[in-house]
């Protein structure tokens, strides 16, 4: 990787959270939160929103893990990008992206959830010892299939001696052990596929396998669509911001997982 640029450094903060360590929850809130507004000052500009999302921790029945969320609603990005995957594709990203269906749009959401959720840690436990304040163990390692999943994410901007069918197979046979083979996670990953794009001097990225769209460009066109109604339904006091947010955010993780360069042909 290469950590000295904001997309390396991006990806390094996001890999460390679900690393096993002992780093607090601070520090890795600090690395994440900085490296997502040195990107977003590059990607976005003046439009970002990325402010409003944080590292935070969700309390389970099973345990508690760290993951990027909205600071001020209190919900996990995942959770968001669940109820929007069935949104109708915006006629803003239409207009960018011709070639894109309906189909292709929900499963860039679809997938994009799931890298979210890769990336989150284990769940860990919380010991409440009579009387004192909660202490929380150290983080867990990452579970065989969240490991590999991530391993496999990472591949795509790290592995320059791997083919991009190589990659692609890697990048599906990993989400479908760790997301497990739904029906719908079967299909998306049969629409799924890590391309060189056609640009001269770009590596490898996440695309759609029929259209060839970068998934990072689908998210990056949907900045500043108004809230889907299946989101407003489940989270009614969601602003714009924060859902412009939830894009931004969502495109800046996927351009941290693109190669920066094309591969040297040796």
């Amino acid at each position: 990787m290469n950590p000295s640029s904001p997309r390396g450094r991006l990806r390094d903060a996001l890999l460390r959270v679900g690393e096993r360590g002992d780093a607090t929850e601070a520090d890795l809130r600090a690395a994440v939160v900085t490296a997502l507004r040195e990107l977003a000052v590059e990607a976005l500009g003046e439009r970002s929103c990325v402010e409003l999302v944080t590292l935070g921790a969700e309390d389970h029945p099973w345990g508690r893990s760290l993951g990027l969320r909205l600071a001020d609603y209190d919900v996990e990005l995942p959770d968001v990008l669940l109820y929007a995957d069935q949104s109708d594709l915006p006629p803003q990203v239409q207009e960018s992206c011709p070639t894109l269906s309906q189909e292709e749009w929900e499963v860039v959401l679809l997938v994009s959830k799931l890298i979210f959720m890769g990336l989150q840690s284990e769940p860990e436990s919380v010991r409440d010892d009579a009387g004192q304040h909660p202490q929380v163990t150290p983080r867990p390692p990452r579970s065989v299939a969240r490991e590999r999943f991530c391993q496999a994410l990472a591949a795509i901007s790290e592995r320059a001696d791997l083919h991009q069918d190589e990659l692609t197979a890697q990048f599906r046979t990993a989400l479908l052990n760790f997301a497990s083979e739904t029906p719908d996670n079967m299909d998306a990953a049969q629409r799924i596929a890590v391309l060189h794009p056609e640009e001269p001097q770009q590596g490898p990225r996440l695309c759609l396998s029929l259209s060839g769209l970068t998934f990072a460009r689908v998210v990056l066109s949907a900045d500043g669509c108004p809230v889907p109604s299946c989101v407003l339904e489940e989270f009614p006091d969601l602003t714009q911001d924060e859902w412009n947010a939830v894009i931004q955010v969502t495109g800046l993780t996927l351009l941290a997982f693109e190669a920066e360069r094309a591969r040297e042909v040796g």
